[in-house]
C-alpha cells in the first residue's frame, strides 16, 4: 500500500539524480525505444497525453510533438526533476508538468485519450492503485501503453533495487496483465521492444548503476523491455 515515507524516499531520490544530470543519461540510453513505442500508439491531431513518471520532460515533449495539436500532461514525484521540465520546456510544445503521486492524480476524471509510461510504473509503491487512478483519467476508448525493463523475464535487472537503494515493484509480465485486467483495463497486449541501435562496441561501453558490466549491459539489452498496452472500455 502507498505510504507517504515511500513517496518521500522516491522524491528525495530522483531530486538527487535530478541534480546529478541522470535525467538527461536516460533520455540518452532509453531514447530510441521510447520513439519506437510512440511511433505505434497512434497518437492523433488535438489527442490529450498523459506522461506518468516524466523526470525531466523528455518523453512529455516527444509525445506533445507526435501529432500536430497533441497536448501532454507529465506527472512525477520529484520536484526537482519537474523544475528541470520546466526549465527545458519550449513554449512552441504544448506540454505541462506537474508533481504528483501516481496512486492519487489531481487530474479531472476522463480527460485523456493517451497514457504513457516509461521507466516508472514499478517504482509505485502500489502499482494496482496507479493503474486504478490512470484508468479514472482516461477516456473511455483511450489507451494506456507502459514500457518497463524491470521486470521478472529480464533476470539481468533483479539487482537494481539493492544497487540504486530504490524500493521497486518486480512482476512478472504475466501479473503485469493480471493487473491491468484486475484495474478494468481490457484488449491487453504485451511485447519486446529492442533498441534499435544495438549493443554498441564493448571497449566504448562505460559502467553506470544499473548497467555495472559490459555482460549486464549485454543481458538486459538482449531480454528488452516489456512494453504492456490496454484500453479502457467504452
Amino acid at each position: 500500500m502507498a505510504t507517504s515515507s515511500n513517496h518521500q524516499i522516491l522524491a528525495e531520490t530522483f531530486d538527487r539524480w535530478a541534480a546529478a544530470g541522470r535525467a538527461a543519461e536516460m533520455e540518452v540510453e532509453h531514447g530510441d525505444v521510447a520513439r519506437q513505442v510512440i511511433a505505434g500508439m497512434g497518437i492523433r491531431a488535438g489527442d490529450q497525453i498523459l506522461d506518468l513518471g516524466c523526470g525531466n520532460g523528455w518523453s512529455t515533449r516527444l509525445l506533445a510533438k507526435a501529432a500536430a495539436g497533441a497536448q501532454a500532461t507529465g506527472i512525477d514525484i520529484s520536484p526537482a526533476m519537474i523544475a528541470e521540465a520546466e526549465r527545458l520546456h519550449s513554449n512552441t510544445i504544448r506540454a505541462r508538468y506537474a508533481v504528483g503521486a501516481f496512486e492519487k492524480l489531481d487530474l479531472p476524471d476522463a480527460r485523456f485519450q493517451r497514457g504513457f509510461s516509461l521507466e516508472a510504473l514499478y517504482y509505485s509503491p502500489d502499482p494496482a492503485a496507479a493503474l486504478v487512478e490512470v484508468l479514472r483519467v482516461m477516456k473511455p476508448g483511450g489507451t494506456f501503453d507502459v514500457v518497463i525493463e524491470y521486470y521478472a523475464e529480464n533476470e539481468g535487472t533483479a539487482f537494481w533495487p539493492e544497487q540504486t537503494r530504490v524500493p521497486m515493484i518486480r512482476w512478472s509480465e504475466a501479473q503485469w496483465q493480471a493487473e491491468f485486467e484486475r484495474a478494468g483495463f481490457v484488449e491487453l497486449a504485451a511485447r519486446r521492444v529492442v533498441d534499435s541501435r544495438g549493443l554498441g562496441e564493448p571497449e566504448r561501453f562505460k559502467p553506470s548503476l544499473c548497467y555495472p558490466s559490459w555482460q549486464t549491459w549485454s543481458d538486459v539489452h538482449s531480454a528488452g523491455f516489456l512494453w504492456l498496452h490496454a484500453v479502457k472500455p467504452r
